[in-house]
């Protein structure tokens, strides 16, 4: 009885997604011209969303690419101009960065040493790990540094405690 009433508004058929192709005959429903839901496709306004979503998520990771490139560029630029200065030195700090290592995937280690200049001024560089392992705080030497890169750092002879001319203290 109800199929009758339907046939009754008009003839209806169904397509592959459940929805009513032809509702011309239907109150409030009047086609492709007008009624309230004209005009309206849910499909195709997700899929605009979509579509702008992930190119905005695009937008910004290639910005983050290139804005890390630029940076590294620039950094070993300036580098490369800075004048190779070698002076005396103290190594007044030690520190350790250690990233990743989560699950499965190892982990990077950054080795970072704070040296003071006589004149009071104090730079921090990344070392590796062999230079740093052979730095102790309070040693003292002759560093050779470019812009932010360490170069080497030579140690001042120092007399070892104890020995004097050859011959233990007594």
């Amino acid at each position: 009885m109800a199929l009758t009433s339907v046939s009754s508004l008009g003839r209806l058929s169904v397509d592959g997604f459940g929805v009513f192709d032809d509702m011309n005959g239907v109150p409030g429903f009047e086609g492709n011209q007008g009624g309230f839901f004209s005009g309206f496709n849910e499909f195709a306004t997700m899929s605009a969303f979509a579509s702008i979503f992930i190119g905005g998520i695009f937008l910004i990771i290639a910005g983050i690419i290139v804005f890390v490139i630029i940076s590294g560029v620039r950094t070993w630029s300036s580098n490369n101009t800075a004048a190779l200065l070698t002076l005396h030195s103290t190594v007044v700090a030690k520190r350790t960065e250690v990233s990743g290592g989560g699950g499965d995937s190892s982990a990077t280690t950054r080795y970072y040493v704070t040296f003071e200049f006589d004149n009071g001024e104090r730079t921090e560089l990344i070392v590796g790990g062999n230079h740093y392992g052979m730095m102790v705080e309070n040693d003292r030497g002759m560093l050779t540094y470019q812009g932010t890169r360490f170069k080497h750092f030579e140690r001042d002879v120092q007399p070892q405690s104890g020995v004097s001319k050859g011959q233990f203290y007594t």
